[in-house]
């Protein structure tokens, strides 16, 4: 032919009709083959002939015979269609992985004491089969954050960071309570006023912390400004640091075996206001989610074994 080559990449679907012809040797049985038309198969090697600049076929009553540019472009149009096949094997088996995979943001409080158990429950679900989850544990501010940016599926919060644009969920309630160590002078009380606390020192989570954000909001509301004596970045910590004494607040869920074990003891503050929601979170409107995601949310606000 005396069409010009050009740098135009080559087809896939083009190579592909050029290899089965050459294979077959007609144009029929090239387009059984693909399950195409015979008259798609002569189009797609015509394109193809004038993409390379060069007949690829002789043509007569024998059929199709490969010429000397055939020969020579036939094994690299074999490499490069089992290249194209390992491409498309490779995206199917990562949309494939990404359906299956859930990330998760979690408060402390959620993600240490409920969430475990909750995803246990979701995975034995049949929904949920292959389901990989991803789990970061931080405080409330980063979670809001981490949804927001489309970094995590769901996150769990505890405090009272703005929820604009999300969808929220209540998936349990909670109490925080004053915490001292068992050998506290408090420590035969069932309930301390908000003005006491200040005459104790306070050993409290880091800024961030939605039990802390709570907390400090329900004192404030009594009248009670708090200056934290000590700031720690986890409830394992806090509860530790109380045998040198002072006072926390925190969640009923992260001290039960504390209070079981009588190394700890719990007292309500007398004005009231420390019981709280915690809550899961999503980005609202219709963004991209992962298969796993939807199903968990879905389980999250309707499974009979739902924690909400």
């Amino acid at each position: 032919m005396a069409a010009t080559p050009n740098a135009t990449p080559l087809s896939g679907s083009e190579l592909v009709a050029f290899a089965v012809a050459v294979e077959i040797g007609s144009v029929h049985g090239a387009a059984d083959a693909l399950g195409l038309t015979a008259s798609a198969v002569t189009k797609r090697i015509a394109a193809l002939e004038r993409r390379v600049g060069a007949t690829l076929f002789e043509r007569g009553r024998f059929g199709l015979r490969a010429t000397p540019a055939a020969q020579l472009l036939y094994p690299d149009a074999k490499q490069a269609i089992a290249a194209l096949e390992r491409a498309a094997a490779t995206m199917a088996q990562h949309v494939g992985t990404q359906a299956q995979l859930l990330t998760i943001a979690a408060s402390h409080t959620t993600g240490e004491f409920l969430l475990p158990e909750w995803l246990g429950a979701f995975r034995a679900t049949a929904t949920a089969g292959g389901v990989r989850a991803q789990v970061d544990i931080t405080n409330s501010t980063a979670v809001v954050a981490a949804v927001r940016d489309g970094a995590v599926d769901v996150g769990f919060v505890e405090g009272r960071d703005a929820l604009d644009g999300l969808e929220a969920l209540t998936v349990h309630r909670d109490e925080i309570v004053v915490v001292v160590a068992s050998g506290h002078r408090w420590a035969r009380r069932r309930a301390v006023a908000a003005r006491e606390l200040r005459a104790e020192s306070y050993i409290t989570r880091e800024a961030g912390s939605g039990t802390r954000a709570v907390a400090m909001e329900a004192v404030a509301a009594a009248g009670v400004e708090l200056t934290p004596s000590l700031e720690l970045a986890s409830a394992q910590s806090v509860k530790r640091a109380l045998a040198g004494g002072g006072f926390a607040l925190l969640s009923t869920l992260a001290i039960e075996s504390e209070l079981t074990a009588g190394s700890l003891h719990a007292l309500h503050l007398k004005e009231g206001g420390l019981e709280r929601e915690l809550q899961a979170v999503r980005r609202a409107g219709k963004p991209r989610r992962s298969a796993a995601a939807q199903a968990f949310w879905t389980w999250l606000t309707t499974s009979p074994a739902a924690p909400n």
